[in-house]
């Protein structure tokens, strides 16, 4: 689940104009994009064994990444199966 403040996600409009707080997720596991993410919540299916990095950044409608204060906005979180 990806909880976002100021933020919807708007599958219906990629490839179109962006706006900073509407737009899509990129998914990268271990540096390794693996997906785009449309809304709230998805399932990864299957992890390598041991410990794995799962990245999310929020991106415009025209996959622009979002930054704020200089950063980018993303979530990182280390999952060991």
């Amino acid at each position: 689940n990806i909880e976002t403040t100021n933020f919807t996600f708007k599958p219906e409009l990629v490839n179109q104009n962006s706006n900073k707080n509407e737009g899509h997720g990129h998914l990268y596991i271990n540096g390794k994009k693996v997906s785009r993410i449309y809304s709230n919540w998805y399932y990864i299916q299957e992890l390598p064994q041991g410990k794995n990095e799962i990245k999310i950044t929020l991106n415009t409608n025209l996959h622009e990444d979002l930054i704020f204060n200089g950063k980018l906005i993303e979530a990182t979180v280390l999952i060991k199966n």
